[in-house]
């Protein structure tokens, strides 16, 4: 099991594993979301540790519970692949003990799928080098973790909250598409390494107001109440739950139908966690106490 508590048996299911591009889940009464991590592996511990969602031994202490890594484990930081191996095992033991994880795509994952490597953290282009390989081949498709980092989604839905790295656009709503379509298409075409770009579609999803980049709400004036309640509308949602622009603390706007989970844990000092239980939303402190949202 290479210490990781998975093995080769594990890495081969996955692999043979189509993605689920529907990705909608039901009667999920706790849930946590954490992201944007950046490569800050013992933040990330102490987090998942002190919210009883992994025990001591970092195994599975969830139970039929739902997390949510909302994008952004590669980047910046040297413990990257740490996270992304107790991501891998995690997701297998949550399967087994009637609970789920959901890595969801951020944009660190989809720059580093298309040979962007500007804040990958110089640790693996030195790895590369002593594996005599290129860093072009850390995570490609005949990888493990290659792999597993293809199929991830870019939109996820749990009961009425609606999940996704950056955000959803009035511009994605306009155009009609629905999660599962930008799913297939991120993995069909996006991340295929054998597709050809310059296509209007996946350009868009590739782009500023795609669901891995778009910064809007946090732009004045660039979302109106009304835009975001089509947005919601058209997804059958009552709240977003995105990451990918840090402010200092989980925060709850537009009056709670939009909250932002990255607490800048990327910067290793600090970091809080979406908790939702029974409906109730708490910000999940680093001691492992809560406070209402």
């Amino acid at each position: 099991e290479f210490g990781l508590g998975v093995g080769p048996e594990t890495f081969q299911k996955n692999r043979n594993l189509k993605p689920d591009f529907y990705q909608r889940y039901q009667n999920v009464s706790q849930i946590a979301v954490i992201s944007d991590i950046h490569g800050q592996f013992p933040l990330m511990v102490i987090l998942l540790k002190n919210h009883k969602i992994i025990d001591d031994n970092l195994n599975w202490n969830f139970g039929k519970g739902h997390l949510i890594i909302n994008g952004d484990i590669l980047g910046h930081g040297d413990m990257v692949t740490e996270i992304l191996w107790l991501a891998y095992k995690l997701e297998n033991q949550a399967e087994k003990a009637g609970g789920k994880l959901h890595y969801i795509l951020g944009n660190h994952e989809l720059m580093v799928q298309t040979n962007d490597f500007r804040y990958l953290n110089e640790k693996y282009v030195h790895a590369a080098a002593i594996m005599q390989i290129k860093k072009e081949d850390l995570f490609v498709d005949n990888s493990v973790l290659g792999n597993w980092l293809r199929k991830r989604p870019a939109i996820i839905k749990i009961d009425s909250l609606l999940i996704t790295h950056a955000g959803i656009s009035p511009q994605l709503v306009q155009m009609k598409l629905k999660a599962q379509k930008v799913n297939k298409l991120f993995y069909e075409k996006i991340l295929n390494p054998k597709y050809t770009r310059n296509n209007k579609l996946t350009d868009f999803l590739n782009g500023r107001n795609g669901p891995v980049w778009y910064r809007g709400y946090f732009n004045a004036n660039e979302v109106a109440t009304a835009a975001l309640d089509e947005i919601l509308d058209h997804f059958g949602s009552s709240k977003i739950i995105v990451g990918h622009t840090s402010l200092e603390a989980v925060t709850a706007m537009f009056g709670g139908r939009v909250i932002a989970v990255d607490s800048s844990i990327k910067t290793g000092r600090n970091g809080e966690i979406l908790i939702i239980e029974n409906g109730e939303t708490f910000r999940g402190m680093m001691d492992g106490s809560r406070l209402k949202l």
